[in-house]
């Protein structure tokens, strides 16, 4: 008997207007997943672009995901048979950094989605198919509905190329990379610089007035958090909330500096 795969309830969100708040998981480890879902996190993004992952430890990640009640979402690296098997694998949202060109951008796309959207192939007996017990035909048409798409902005390629990069059917979400434009316009390190911060308000802007979801990643141990947090909901409805490694170790430095000083 076919059965039915369920709404990706953060896309359903975000269709609605409502902010989802995330966390980048960068630790391969299911319980940092599990922590993360029931601390009450939307979405967690797997940092395949940073992280050390294999498969099978991205599998049971996703499967901590939906026990915890957490929207599985990765960022990884342009990689058409990488990103096949981790949708196969059951993420909901797919991150790609670095995207420069319109010709990358609508790669992206052909990867991502199956026809009419793009050219993705097919495989019947996937985990998020259920192992052939969700009808293929039904899962392609799911997919293309309810997967989420996201590209960054990184590069001063990526932003010569920005509007057109942003006019491409298909691409849900736009996100920046700090870092990467600090390195970009030579402030290597300096990605709170003024003219850093410029040229993600203009990335931005131009993906607002194309249409585009937002997403920036915000650092949650910042003294003024609440009020960063508060300014950035009226523009991003996609807002991670840093890196784990960095809350971890932040809190660990935290805690030993002052039970030392105490």
């Amino acid at each position: 008997m076919s059965q039915q795969l369920n709404r990706n309830f953060m896309k359903e969100a975000l269709e609605n207007k409502d902010t989802v708040f995330g966390l980048y998981i960068a630790v391969p480890s299911p319980i940092m997943v599990e922590i993360a879902g029931y601390a009450g996190f939307d979405f967690i993004r797997i940092d395949m672009s940073h992280g050390v992952f294999d498969m099978p430890t991205v599998l049971n990640m996703i499967r901590a995901a939906e026990a915890s009640g957490v929207i599985p979402t990765v960022r990884i690296d342009y990689d058409p048979v990488l990103i096949a098997n981790v949708l196969e694998a059951g993420v909901k949202g797919i991150f790609i950094p670095d995207v420069s060109t319109v010709e990358m951008a609508k790669s992206v796309v052909d990867t991502v989605y199956f026809h009419p959207k793009g050219g993705r192939g097919t495989f019947s007996a996937s985990r998020i198919c259920r192992y052939g017990a969700v009808d293929g035909g039904d899962y392609a048409k799911w997919s293309n509905d309810e997967v989420i798409l996201g590209i960054q902005i990184e590069s001063k390629e990526a932003i010569d190329n920005l509007d057109k990069i942003i006019d491409i059917d298909g691409i849900d979400m736009i996100g920046s990379g700090r870092g990467d434009l600090a390195n970009a316009i030579g402030l290597i390190g300096q990605k709170n610089h003024p003219s850093v911060l410029a040229l993600e308000e203009r990335i931005f802007d131009a993906a607002i007035e194309g249409g585009k979801f937002v997403s920036v990643n915000l650092d949650p141990t910042d003294e003024n958090f609440s009020e960063v947090v508060s300014k950035w909901k009226s523009k991003a409805h996609v807002i991670t909330l840093g890196h784990d490694i960095n809350i971890v170790r932040k809190n660990f430095v935290k805690s030993i500096v002052t039970a030392r000083q105490s």
